[in-house]
């Protein structure tokens, strides 16, 4: 029975010195954070692969997997609010629901760049679905992932369409946007001039990761004249 007792004291003195290791971890796996270097005097961002006693294995933006490692806690804080732009945190194998209103966002007027041979998201005919109030947001996709992205809106009345992009880099927003991996965007099919009077419908589009995780620039935009309406964004990560 003694020797029943000295383990069970054992086992949780075991118990609480582990709970004291993870005691600063204040993320979790799959959070984004900024990692400070001591080197370099700079912060880059990553995101949580694993949390272990002794820090994060974190995986860093435009970096190899080569230069995944374990950093402490204290060398990591809360990722920076990007102005403008939502963060959304994806999870693979699942759906995420973001609920929305266009008169939160801004008419972009310079939308050149879309039909730019480096970003090729749609052609300059088709500008008039994209004119009118824009949202943006960011998320991550996953290496070996599809992300499908769709809008619907509330209102059958109101046209509203999506436009996404990977390779994002947080420097560089629409219009002042160069180049991405991938960009593609969803609006009503048609020959010749727009029927405003055909109800809206869900637009979709869908990009894919293989050997590389990609942050995504995501806009939902009303089409000309559309300043406003209710719509729910679905990122939905295979």
């Amino acid at each position: 029975m003694k020797h029943f007792y000295k383990l069970m004291i054992l086992l949780s003195s075991l118990f609480l010195f582990a709970l004291s290791l993870y005691a600063d971890a204040k993320f979790n796996v799959g959070d984004r954070i900024e990692v400070y270097d001591d080197k370099t005097k700079k912060s880059f961002s990553a995101v949580i692969l694993k949390n272990q006693a002794d820090g994060y294995l974190v995986h860093y933006d435009g970096y190899s997997d080569s230069y995944d490692e374990v950093v402490p806690f204290a060398r990591t804080k809360a990722m920076s609010e990007l102005e403008g732009v939502t963060f959304i945190k994806s999870i693979k194998k699942k759906s995420v629901v973001i609920s929305g209103n266009l008169k939160s966002g801004n008419v972009l007027e310079d939308l050149e760049w879309a039909e730019s041979s480096s970003m090729a998201c749609w052609p300059g005919i088709r500008n008039i679905e994209f004119e009118g109030k824009q949202v943006y947001y960011w998320t991550d996709l996953p290496k070996r992932s599809t992300m499908v992205i769709t809008v619907k809106p509330k209102n059958s009345k109101t046209r509203i369409n999506v436009f996404a992009f990977s390779g994002f880099d947080p420097k560089y927003i629409p219009p002042k946007v160069y180049g991405a991996v991938s960009c593609e965007a969803s609006h009503p099919s048609y020959v010749g001039e727009p029927d405003f009077s055909k109800p809206s419908e869900p637009q979709s589009v869908e990009l894919r990761a293989v050997g590389n995780p990609y942050r995504v620039f995501i806009g939902v935009s009303g089409a000309r004249d559309v300043l406003e309406g209710d719509y729910e964004l679905i990122v939905e990560v295979r």
